[in-house]
């Protein structure tokens, strides 16, 4: 199991074990079972876990997939830094670095991440952490465009947050797309990266991406 799902650390009782083992076994059922389509009995067959202690720790199949987002969310954060610490790197080295973090992590967690995309309209709790996951991106891209145009390094143009949300939707339905199969072009997760490096860098600095 990635680190980022792993039950919280050793305690008297038994969460440890049962929370982990569901989030663990949500996660590989995802892998073939879409959401819609799975159910709370088949993941306690999968983590062989009983439904009161099951029921003691998420109160729907929906609680636990918002608790895998929640353990997501750092990772794919953390991912992203790079862009917004770029220490020695280029601006352009920089996006790609965090870029290609964050195609790459979400990769790992492609079923996760679509069935969460494909279902958030009718699961608030869903709408709530991914719009907050997408939010919290933007943020911190429109603080960047800020910065660098206040540096001179980006040109003005149009609203900084609006902006950023932009590109961020954009990436977010992109990935969509290339991980859900059947297009021509965009097959998996590593045909996304260049377009969107040079669309995040054509679109913040209005100029094609250089790097070594």
């Amino acid at each position: 199991m990635p680190a980022s799902l792993s039950p919280d650390p050793p305690r008297r009782g038994r969460r440890p074990r049962t929370y982990g083992a569901v989030l663990e076994a949500t996660a590989a059922l995802l892998q073939t079972t879409p959401l819609a389509d799975l159910s709370v009995a088949q993941i306690l067959a999968a983590a062989g876990v009983g439904r009161t202690s099951f029921y003691e720790h998420f109160s729907s199949k929906d609680d636990v997939v918002v608790k895998l987002m929640d353990s997501l969310s750092d990772e794919m954060a953390a991912g992203l830094t790079p862009m917004f610490e770029r220490g020695e790197r280029s601006a352009d080295e920089a996006v790609a670095v965090g870029l290609r973090n964050l195609i790459e992590t979400a990769a790992r967690y492609a079923p996760l991440l679509v069935a969460v995309s494909e279902e958030w309209p009718a699961i608030p709790e869903l709408k709530d952490i991914w719009f907050r996951l997408q939010g919290n991106f933007t943020i911190r891209l429109a603080r960047l465009i800020e910065s660098e145009r206040a540096a001179g390094a980006a040109p003005e143009g149009a609203d900084a947050l609006a902006l950023a949300a932009s590109l961020v939707w954009t990436a977010e339905r992109a990935f969509h797309v290339a991980v859900g199969g059947g297009h021509p072009t965009l097959v998996d997760a590593e045909t996304v990266v260049a377009p969107l490096v040079q669309l995040f860098v054509g679109t913040i600095y209005g100029r094609p991406v250089e790097l070594p």
